[in-house]
């Protein structure tokens, strides 16, 4: 993957989410997500994070530490939930900005960790953006559209990474796949979700708006 390939991709995938959390009513942030342990707010405090960290980590700049432990994520804290999605999308700029040009994507960078290859760690970014799209739009009704060539890039991804980041906790089993599911459902499967999910709220499902 060619930088510029990496980054217009990336610039794809965060377009996806932001778009999917400003889609995301605030009365249904309480539905389930395909991720068991999460609610739909708690998602987009992980999508907020995630994107600072993705800014930071294509600047090569230190992430505040309490990125990773508070709850809510600082960019959101104080704010009402009414106002998230208006926060995350603005913060979905500036973090592909940090990787629109060459040098984002050479030597190491770190996202909350031990550093890694930079464009591994750009390739992961992508696919888990895309997915955290889905995530999103399918626990809140939503339509999700993935290009081709994106869905293509995230199953390469998966395919290289999501034994090492099962292994490090990152992602559930994969699920099995069905003979004719397509690239982004294979996409799913590889990082533990079952492309099938659906959300119990359209049953009629406790606890849901």
């Amino acid at each position: 993957m060619t930088p510029l390939a990496g980054a217009e991709q990336l610039t794809q995938s965060i377009g996806l989410v932001a778009a999917a959390v400003d889609g995301a009513p605030v009365d249904r942030y309480e539905n389930p997500t395909p991720d068991s342990e999460w609610r739909v707010k708690d998602l987009v405090n992980h999508i907020a994070m995630m994107l600072v960290l993705t800014r930071d980590a294509g600047a090569r700049t230190a992430s505040d530490p309490a990125l990773l432990t508070a709850n809510p994520v600082p960019v959101l804290a104080g704010r009402p939930e009414s106002e998230w999605a208006l926060v995350v999308n603005g913060l979905a700029e500036p973090a592909a900005g940090a990787w629109s040009g060459t040098r984002a994507w050479q030597g190491e960078a770190a996202l909350g960790g031990p550093p890694m290859p930079a464009e591994a760690l750009g390739g992961i970014l992508v696919a888990e953006f895309a997915v955290h799209a889905w995530d999103v739009a399918v626990a809140t009704g939503q339509r999700l559209d993935v290009p081709e060539s994106l869905a293509r890039a995230m199953l390469g991804t998966y395919a290289r990474e999501a034994p090492r980041m099962r292994g490090l906790g990152l992602l559930a089993d994969e699920v099995p796949q069905d003979v004719h599911a397509s690239l982004f459902e294979r996409s799913l499967a590889l990082s533990g979700r079952n492309p099938r999910w659906s959300s119990p709220c359209a049953r009629g499902g406790k606890g849901c708006n």
